[in-house]
């Protein structure tokens, strides 16, 4: 099986909806919401309206994933096969919203980053390699959940380039990042464990090669970048408590 007219729909349609977001809505929306904005140079305010973008898609897809997680029906972790419609279009949501940030990368040297500029080409990667296919829902919607700490962090930067970094809505945001960001990247890693009776059978080798490099390649190196910047969060939160 692969990708039908729907999912090709998805995916061109996320990819229109983000760059929209980026180039033409959000600026004007900022600029209403805060003053401050307009004062900014242009390089500042490209990291902020590409926040926005990345904020809006975070919650469509961190909320989908949630509700998946909530209410599985046949999104378990020992179904193999099974085509659920919210997971596929979910990632065909992260796949347009992953080019378009690609895309911005290429074009506006503010945003580039090589860190996340690998992590987004894995996404890419994994995202096609995992969605193609109606194969292992679980793990798929499981990489999905991780866009639920995105909300937190792309308001932090929001916040701190708008000058907010001593307000209490930065410092309760940075909680709830911290929080939400262990809950959902890291706690859920030795969920992946769960693969282990497919890998005991031989079903899981079964899969196309891409996927395989997914989960036993990129896999643990995004687990990696995850707990990088964990750190570094923790690092953050710990000095903040020194000084108080």
């Amino acid at each position: 099986m692969a990708y039908g007219l729907q999912h090709i729909l998805t995916i061109v349609s996320s990819l229109i909806f983000h760059l929209s977001i980026f180039r033409w809505l959000a600026a004007p929306v900022m600029k209403k919401k805060s003053p401050t904005f307009k004062k900014l140079s242009p390089k500042e305010q490209v990291v902020i309206t590409n926040s926005v973008m990345s904020l809006v898609h975070s919650v469509v897809v961190g909320g989908m994933s949630v509700y998946v997680f909530m209410y599985p029906g046949q999104v378990l972790p020992t179904v193999f096969w099974y085509d659920s419609s919210i997971t596929r279009h979910a990632a065909c949501i992260f796949l347009g919203y992953t080019v378009a940030d690609l895309l911005i990368m290429a074009t506006h040297p503010a945003q580039y980053d090589l860190m996340m500029m690998v992590h987004h080409v894995m996404g890419v990667f994994g995202s096609v390699a995992g969605s193609v296919d109606p194969v292992l829902p679980y793990y798929s919607n499981l990489v999905l959940l991780q866009e639920l700490s995105s909300p937190f962090m792309n308001m932090r930067i929001i916040l701190y380039s708008l000058g907010q970094k001593t307000t209490h809505l930065y410092k309760l945001n940075g909680v709830l990042l911290l929080l939400v960001f262990f809950t959902c990247r890291l706690a859920t890693i030795p969920l992946w464990f769960r693969l282990s009776p497919f890998m005991a059978t031989g079903q899981l080798y079964t899969v196309s090669t891409p996927l395989l490099v997914t989960i036993f390649g990129c896999m643990p190196v995004v687990s990696m970048f995850n707990l990088y910047w964990f750190t570094k969060m923790c690092k953050g939160a710990y000095r903040i408590l020194c000084r108080a």
